[in-house]
């Protein structure tokens, strides 16, 4: 027989004005549902049956699954779950029927349009980088562990040999959502930051109808922590070579910058190319092979002084060549980067690290999100439903990644009944 309990374990909501989780005032929860009680609800609280971290909880725990990526499969995932599962999960219980109930599409549709997607994104990073990494849990199909352990040796002999870079580093980029559409035919983006070696998203933030990326920049940064990004570097690409940028990052957040330079900055990037390259030698060389490609890498580095732009003091220039496993023909490119780093504090293999860690925002993130959880076929588009549902399928996907399981699908198929995916997300 189910009782149904006076009351459930909740977490002090952030003042509305606050933009930042921050671990240093307050313990950082273990649990999914004690972090997602950190988002301000925006409903009035008259008439309330669901609580917020309950609803966001589905969400998030429906994603987990393999083929739940819409409102609809959510709210038939939620329908279908037992009621072990749903008392769990915070649902309220109806001493009429005596069960508990579970919410309907409708609700989950009205309440996601209204969540502010860049606190319920830090909040979700704040819990999952105090977890610590761990192995595949045995939950999956026969085979499933041994598959992902597999995986882990792979990425393992290949990362074997490469220094680890001496600073932590985040990768900015934005994304365009491509099935939703706002009322005026507009496109919806989002501004995310990854942090590289973990491929967590630190932060995440709707971009207006009537702006772009740029104006954005500062406004994404300020939702990450001052003990998160103070030191670390922060990798864009040319869009974010701007002087605010860079004044913004070394004066207001004591942090450095990569910042990719190509001719959306003239200027700027007729100095980089008059450098004398001819006479700086290679510094860094480094050959991949994978993925049906052969690339080989080569960098070089200048120190300069009195650079047109803030606080420069190191010039890159990599030097790309790839071609196809089975062809002769090779591919070349040559990328210009500025970093405020001098050569002291950053070689040119950590420079070249740097570098490639950028592409995990693209490789590890949006493919994913695109492919697995296909988000850019979605056509969610009230409010800020879209972004909503992009910070969902993140803490999905990280949380999966953080669990060890380096195939995302394989990780969502291991998880297809509830109970196994509350277990994981840290719901009890």
């Amino acid at each position: 027989m189910l009782v149904a309990p006076s009351s459930f374990p909740s977490a002090p909501l952030l003042p509305r004005t606050a933009s930042r989780v921050s671990r240093s005032e307050a313990l950082v929860p273990s649990g999914l549902l004690d972090a997602l009680a950190r988002v301000p609800d925006p409903r009035n609280p008259r008439g309330v049956r669901f609580r917020l971290a309950t609803l966001l909880a589905v969400g998030v725990c429906a994603l987990t699954s393999a083929g739940h990526n819409s409102l609809t499969a959510i709210a038939e995932w939620v329908r279908r779950c037992d009621q072990d599962v749903l008392a769990r999960l915070g649902c309220p219980f109806d001493p009429f029927t005596g069960r508990f109930r579970a919410p309907g599409e409708r609700t989950l549709r009205d309440v996601f349009a209204r969540v502010d997607p860049a606190v319920l994104t830090a909040a979700g990073f704040a819990r999952l980088t105090a977890l610590q990494p761990r192995a595949v849990s045995p939950t999956g199909p026969d085979g499933t562990v041994e598959r992902e352990q597999r995986r882990a040796h792979r990425t393992a002999r290949r990362e074997r040999g490469r220094p680890r870079p001496r600073r932590a580093a985040f990768a900015v980029d934005g994304k365009c959502l491509r099935g939703a559409v706002r009322a005026d035919g507009s496109r919806v983006f989002v501004l995310t930051a990854v942090r590289h070696h973990d491929a967590l998203t630190a932060a995440l933030r709707e971009i207006g109808a009537k702006t772009n990326e740029i104006p954005e920049f500062a406004p994404l940064l300020e939702t990450i922590d001052d003990q998160d990004l103070t030191g670390s570097v922060v990798t864009v690409d040319a869009l974010h070579a701007q002087t605010s940028h860079a004044r913004y990052l070394v004066e207001d957040r004591k942090a450095h910058y990569l910042l990719s330079v190509k001719n959306n900055q003239p200027t700027l990037a007729r100095q980089l190319t008059n450098l004398p390259w001819k006479q700086a030698p290679v510094l860094n060389r480094s050959r991949d092979r994978g993925h049906g490609r052969d690339e080989v890498r080569e960098v070089k580095v200048v120190s300069v002084d009195g650079l047109l732009f803030p606080h420069a003091r190191q010039v890159v220039r990599i030097h790309r060549k790839r071609r196809r496993i089975n062809t002769s023909k090779w591919q070349t490119e040559t990328v210009y980067a500025v970093t405020d780093l001098a050569a002291h504090q950053a070689s040119p293999a950590e420079i070249a690290a740097w570098a490639r860690g950028h592409w995990i925002i693209e490789n590890a993130v949006h493919w994913t999100k695109d492919v697995t959880f296909t988000e850019d076929t979605s056509q969610i588009r009230r409010h800020r439903t879209p972004a909503v549902m992009s910070a969902l399928r993140d803490l999905a996907r990280a949380t999966l990644h953080r669990s060890g399981w380096a195939n995302i699908a394989s990780g969502r198929r291991a998880h297809t009944h509830p109970a196994t995916t509350l277990t994981l997300h840290g719901i009890p």
